[in-house]
């Protein structure tokens, strides 16, 4: 099995748009994008930090934004809905463009949104096709990332910008499973030192990077303490993590905490 085909095996799940809408439990003609926040961003801190990154990118209506592993769409259908984006996302897992195109046509989204499946090291787009490139916890799973952030490059307009929010490792052992993988074998962590030379050398501009590991460990306590309190909610990520949901998350803010890996946001620009 390649490395791809197991990372598709990893995020795959049976019958996940039918899941994810008996969690929610309304009529699927009423369902909104507020509906579909606990479970819609695969990341930690989901739309919060989407849109703190949104902002500080200054990404402008009409601009075409490439969601380099979009997961289910919630990224793509934020930044549409808010920002007035048109945007694409592509992923190496068929289950979730799937659910991605019927939740973005649930929520009237369509028109403003589409979705791929393929692979994010062989982007089937024309070069200079984007304006920016968003990637949020993605890399963690990919070996090759310089041909990962060469496809990126090729793909923005010059002067365009690539803004990524991403784990990131310390040069220590992690506590596995966590929720990209169930052991080292899915595992490619790099340092935030590593990953600045990288981008540098595929031709970015470092505009800002901002190390998120705080905001998240808050986020993951307080995630962490309503679960023990009031058990698994009804819809919440753990759809998409599957029985082994709590420990994935308790090894992650364990991680964290530690110092074992760390939470980095930035933006980067296309050298002109």
């Amino acid at each position: 099995m390649t490395n791809e085909s197991q990372i598709e095996a990893h995020y795959s799940h049976n019958s996940l748009l039918e899941t994810i809408l008996h969690a929610i439990g309304k009529e699927p003609s009423q369902i909104t994008r507020n509906d579909l926040a606990p479970v819609d961003e695969f990341h930690v801190r989901g739309q919060d930090v989407s849109r703190e990154l949104a902002t500080a990118a200054a990404l402008q209506p009409g601009i075409r934004i490439l969601d380099a592993g979009c997961g289910l769409g919630g990224a793509c259908r934020m930044l549409a809905a808010e920002y007035g984006c048109q945007v694409t996302g592509i992923d190496i897992t068929s289950d979730y463009i799937r659910t991605a195109e019927k939740l973005s046509a649930l929520t009237g989204l369509q028109q403003h949104t589409r979705f791929v499946q393929g692979s994010v090291l062989a982007l089937p787009f024309a070069d200079g096709s984007f304006d920016a490139v968003w990637s949020q916890h993605v890399q963690m799973n990919i070996a090759d990332k310089k041909a990962f952030y060469t496809a990126i490059n090729q793909v923005l307009t010059k002067g365009g910008r690539f803004v990524y929010y991403d784990v990131l490792g310390n040069d220590q052992p992690v506590y596995y499973p966590v929720p990209w993988a169930f052991d080292a074998s899915l595992s490619f962590l790099i340092t935030s030192r590593q990953l600045q030379a990288l981008l540098s050398a595929t031709g970015f501009i470092q505009i800002q990077v901002t190390n998120e590991t705080e905001n998240g460990i808050r986020s993951l306590n307080a995630l962490l303490n309503r679960i023990a309190q009031k058990g698994l909610p009804a819809s919440g990520l753990h759809l998409l993590m599957g029985d082994t949901a709590l420990e994935k998350l308790n090894n992650l803010r364990s991680n964290l905490i530690e110092k074992r890996v760390v939470l980095e946001s930035g933006i980067y620009e296309k050298a002109t």
